[in-house]
């Protein structure tokens, strides 16, 4: 029974990237995207936010080598480049971030961060 209902609730990966890019990059509320995604309820948007951050913070970023017997295949070469531009899209995501981070911390708590030019 209680597998039967967390089936029910299994999104993909693309799908909860998605919802968390709308909340984090375009500053949509974390309510107003469960509704109208219809999530059951918006603290699984949250949870989800919560590991994209500590994702974010780890640098997770992993690609997968192709198989050399499916390198002459073209659907598998194209699946692997769409895995490689996703990898290449969370990377820059997370120097995005951590450059905002750097920029914050320099402006805003007056925190020298950056090395700047002529010092040893």
């Amino acid at each position: 029974m209680k597998e039967k209902m967390l089936e029910q609730f299994s999104f993909t990966e693309e799908f909860k990237e998605k919802l968390v890019h709308l909340v984090m990059y375009r500053n949509q509320s974390v309510k107003e995207v469960a509704k109208s995604y219809n999530l059951p309820n918006s603290y699984i948007l949250v949870n989800w936010i919560t590991l994209y951050k500590k994702q974010l913070e780890k640098g997770a970023v992993t690609v997968v080598g192709i198989d050399p017997k499916k390198k002459k295949d073209n659907t598998a070469l194209k699946q692997h480049i769409m895995q490689l531009e996703k990898a290449l899209e969370k990377a820059n995501v997370l120097i995005y971030g951590l450059n905002a981070m750097i920029d914050y911390a320099e402006k805003e708590l007056k925190v020298p961060v950056r090395k700047k030019r002529g010092s040893k």
